[in-house]
């Protein structure tokens, strides 16, 4: 069993360590165990498939480079090792966090694989409620995994029965999802904040998709003071894809429904996904 696995830099590749070797830990779990750094999430398709695979290497090394370390993945050592442990796993499809050490051994990562869990879709039909909370990242480029603990910390404490918490910044501007991008639809154009937001990899592909729809994109947030205008409003990430929200708070998003231009985006995703996909067995 290969849940919990740390890479060790090893001559052209990487030395596997198993740190589950009795029970598989959920990715959860697993992030208590390792060490502050960088990190990525990704969802896979058909066993090793992957949206993006080449961001989000981009991503943990961008992150690195943002604290004033200078990391280079091995990525086809990565890739190999990602597959050996995707080999053990018995679900079809798996969700994968990948953490690279900037705090205790520069350059160690650790590898995590969960079975994935779709969201039931009953809530793509009707859509989410969400919450908001007064908070933003410290570095909004960075993806550094000591946010993990505080986005933990507030789902802990507010205790709402909510799909996910928006972020707030002091001016009532809605950022981001703690573990997701927010889009709101307002007079048939898109809007997403591009400033202050960890821009998440499936973002790239939704904006993209709007593009060939046809669907104005504007790069900035709303306020909580136009959620009465608001006609539609969705999160995107790896494991969501795109996800409806019909709530934020007390305001019920237009009529309640998931609205035309959502249901044309989730329709292109569904469409383009899989003409978009890496295989984890070809190096990148």
């Amino acid at each position: 069993m290969k849940s919990f696995l740390k890479l060790e830099p090893f001559a052209n590749g990487y030395q596997a360590v198993n740190l589950s070797p009795n029970a598989a830990l959920s990715n959860a779990e697993a992030q208590l165990r390792t060490p502050d750094g960088a990190y990525t999430t990704f969802r896979t398709y058909d066993k090793y498939f992957v949206l993006n695979l080449r961001q989000h290497f981009d991503r943990i090394e961008e992150t690195a480079a943002l604290t004033g370390k200078s990391v280079r993945l091995n990525r086809a050592a990565l890739q190999s090792e990602i597959c050996a442990a995707l080999e053990e796993t018995p679900s079809p499809e798996a969700r994968i966090r990948l953490s690279l050490d900037l705090s205790v051994n520069l350059g160690e990562i650790y590898l995590s694989v969960e079975p994935f869990a779709p969201r039931p879709a009953n809530l793509y039909q009707s859509g989410v409620e969400t919450a908001t909370v007064r908070m933003s990242r410290t570095n909004p480029r960075a993806k550094l995994s000591r946010f993990l603990g505080q986005a933990d910390a507030v789902r802990r404490s507010e205790k709402k029965n909510v799909e996910e918490y928006l972020m707030i910044s002091d001016d009532r501007e809605i950022l981001e999802g703690l573990s997701s991008n927010f889009y709101a639809i307002l007079r048939g154009e898109l809007f997403t904040a591009d400033e202050g937001v960890l821009a998440g990899t499936t973002r790239k592909f939704i904006l993209d998709l709007a593009a060939a729809g046809n669907v104005p994109v504007r790069l900035r947030p709303i306020s909580v003071f136009e959620l009465n205008r608001v006609d539609e409003a969705f999160l995107s990430s790896t494991s969501r894809s795109i996800l409806p929200v019909r709530k934020i708070d007390r305001w019920t998003i237009g009529n309640g429904a998931v609205g035309p231009i959502t249901a044309k985006l989730m329709k292109a995703f569904d469409a383009e996904i899989r003409k978009n996909l890496s295989d984890l067995r070809i190096a990148e």
